[in-house]
């Protein structure tokens, strides 16, 4: 993706969810150990960390927005101050506040939090999430193929957003990245990126973008 793709997905927070066709199948194969001893320590401390997540939080949205929070939150400590300017009009716009009112950066992070978690909450993979993990009993074997859905976009942050990957996985909150994962590319994208030529490529884009909506 080059700058300005990058800011139009975060302008616009366009994305999808991964889509599991077998996960189940699979991730009960290589955890029968079968196909190797490592596979299936692998697959356990994934399953262990999954559980965790879910029986961690009361209300099962929670690690959802805390994953969610802390990317936006990184995302707009590195904007330059034009694009601060440009997002802070935006939610201010968008909330119909008297210009020039000033907004913090926790109240639009948590706009944009809300905004994302709002189009992610219509993906089905997401609903049964929230089904699932709300039931009485945990019933991990019904969980197989969410789990592996899990562990491997985990395994995908952890490759292409090493700098996230690292600050989140104490918290289990890797594990909550599939749900949200399409949504957040964009900006792990630019958080991740240590070229200032390609990130004030983003903070020009994204400005430009915010400033030509008309709403």
């Amino acid at each position: 993706m080059d700058a300005k793709q990058i800011a139009k997905g975060i302008a616009e927070g366009v994305g999808s969810l991964p889509t599991s066709l077998g996960y189940s199948i699979r991730r009960t194969w290589e955890g029968s150990g079968v196909v190797g001893s490592s596979l299936k320590e692998r697959n356990f401390r994934e399953t262990e960390r999954f559980v965790s997540l879910i029986r961690s939080a009361v209300d099962k949205q929670e690690p959802i927005r805390k994953l969610v929070m802390i990317v936006i939150n990184d995302f707009y400590a590195k904007l330059d101050a034009g694009s601060k300017s440009a997002v802070a009009g935006e939610i201010n716009r968008a909330e119909g506040f008297i210009a020039g009112r000033s907004v913090t950066q926790f109240f639009i992070a948590n706009k944009i939090a809300s905004n994302i978690i709002r189009k992610a909450s219509y993906g089905l993979v997401y609903k049964r999430f929230i089904k699932y993990s709300t039931t009485a009993i945990l019933n991990v074997v019904m969980f197989q193929g969410m789990i592996e859905e899990a562990a491997l976009a985990s395994r995908r942050m952890q490759v292409k957003f090493p700098k996230t990957f690292y600050k989140i996985r104490g918290m289990n909150l890797d594990m909550a990245y599939f749900l949200v994962e399409g949504f957040l590319e964009p900006y792990l994208i630019y958080i991740n990126n240590s070229s200032n030529q390609f990130c004030a490529g983003v903070n020009h884009e994204l400005a430009k973008i915010l400033s030509c909506e008309v709403r």
